[in-house]
């Protein structure tokens, strides 16, 4: 009867917890989004109204007026497409069906839809990361009090570009963290049953469905898998494969090429992937313009008291794997251009921080004082950084540390150009969504 009461204590403070995130996600009134959200935003309205992947019913709307889109992409059949996976959009078509049904309704123009996909996308957006805080609560809850779990939450709602980023707009960054969130819930267990290696298996695919990069943790979680279990892993690559199989059949219909719309303009090739690694670590970590740990510097903590995450012996396989994806998919992106484009904070690293958050959990209950102190006071900047760019953020830092010229990546390095402080001088950033609210087409 207790266990059962605290059960429900314990589910009633992740709702909570997310209701509260979103409706602080929601509390600036407008998006922060790029082309890349585009897709995510408006193709469910093709789904519904449509009945059909293409983009073509609705190019108008997803182009948003420019001539040249990028997130558009021509197929070899003289259809056009989405340059990114559409896991996305299809796991929020549901909630677009009634604003579908109004625009077929009431005529399907390009500033009913327009109003629509906006409002539509933050609430998806929002929505979708919310259920990933309070999931967050629930799988942190397993091996720690109450207070620590909450603290931990709270720090992932807020103190990471969970909030900046992926609760923002349909990027694929919130999709990828409520997926992986999900798989450490179902492999985060004494015994893995078959029905959680294959629900682990399913949405460790969908992750990389959604983002490639994500693969990686797909397969050092599979290895993980393999050690734990043998031969039962076989459900989890059964499971994992179904959506790589789907992902892998639409990029072949839509672009005739494995690596779908990626590959049709060239990410996927070596030239990408043709930057300095070390350099690109570095960046990653503590450039003043990306640097993981400048926006969050709590994460210093996991550096330096790692032996401490080891300490679990019932978990050392899985956090072994883990911490393997991690550095893998540091890697990848240092090799890249890690500035991550129009963008605030580490936006390509975003997808990783559920799994931070898992491995630092077994840090704040064995702090002192003193350092517990250091570690909250932390966490506090960390949500001061972030809610500049929820309620600041004018993109007006990018012009110059993604300026074209800088081939060499040096302004991203300048102090005075970090968006924490470009953008902390800018006014709030207009309620826009909220007067679009009040003024339907």
């Amino acid at each position: 009867m207790e266990h059962s009461r605290e059960r429900a204590r314990d589910r009633r403070t992740a709702l909570i917890l997310a209701l509260l995130a979103f409706l602080v996600y929601n509390a600036n009134f407008h998006l922060i989004a790029a082309g890349d959200s585009y897709p995510a935003r408006f193709l469910p309205f093709a789904i519904w109204n449509h009945g059909t992947l293409y983009l073509d019913p609705i190019r108008e709307v997803t182009a948003q007026r420019n001539p040249t889109p990028y997130w558009i992409q021509p197929t070899p059949d003289g259809h056009w497409a989405s340059l990114y996976p559409v896991v996305t959009p299809l796991l929020v078509a549901p909630l677009y069906l009634p604003a579908a049904l109004w625009v077929r309704w009431t005529g399907e123009t390009y500033e009913r839809m327009t109003w629509a996909g906006d409002l539509l996308e933050k609430l998806a957006a929002s929505g979708l990361t919310a259920l990933a805080v309070g999931w967050m609560y629930l799988l942190l809850r397993r091996r720690l009090s109450r207070r620590d779990a909450t603290l931990l939450t709270l720090a992932f709602a807020f103190g990471t570009c969970t909030w900046s980023t992926s609760s923002q707009a349909l990027w694929q960054h919130g999709t990828a963290e409520l997926l992986a969130v999900g798989t450490l819930w179902f492999l985060d267990r004494e015994e893995l049953s078959t029905g959680s290696l294959l629900a682990a298996g399913a949405l460790a695919g969908l992750m990389a469905a959604n983002r490639p990069p994500d693969l990686l943790f797909t397969v050092a979680l599979g290895v993980c898998v393999l050690i734990r279990t043998r031969w039962r892993a076989v459900w989890y690559a059964a499971a994992a494969a179904v959506p790589g199989l789907l992902a892998a059949v639409y990029n072949l219909v839509m672009f005739g090429r494995l690596g779908g719309g990626y590959d049709a303009i060239g990410l996927t090739g070596g030239d990408f992937f043709a930057h300095p690694v070390f350099r690109g670590i570095a960046g990653l970590l503590v450039s003043p313009g990306r640097g993981l740990l400048v926006y969050s510097p709590f994460f210093l903590f996991l550096a330096l008291f790692v032996h401490r995450v080891w300490a679990d012996r019932s978990r050392r396989t899985l956090t072994l794997c883990v911490a393997a994806g991690v550095l893998l998919q540091l890697l990848l992106y240092a090799a890249s251009d890690w500035r991550g484009g129009y963008c605030y904070g580490y936006r390509f690293l975003t997808d990783m921080v559920p799994f931070l958050i898992w491995l630092l959990a077994p840090v704040p209950a064995t702090l002192g004082r003193p350092a517990r102190a250091a570690f909250l006071a932390c966490c506090l900047f960390a949500v001061y950084a972030q809610a500049i760019g929820a309620f600041k953020y004018s993109g007006i830092s990018n012009l110059v540390i993604s300026d074209p010229a800088d081939t060499g990546m040096r302004n991203v390095w300048k102090i005075e150009n970090s968006p924490i402080l470009v953008e902390a001088r800018q006014r709030r950033v207009p309620f826009s969504l909220l007067r679009e609210a009040l003024n339907p087409p």
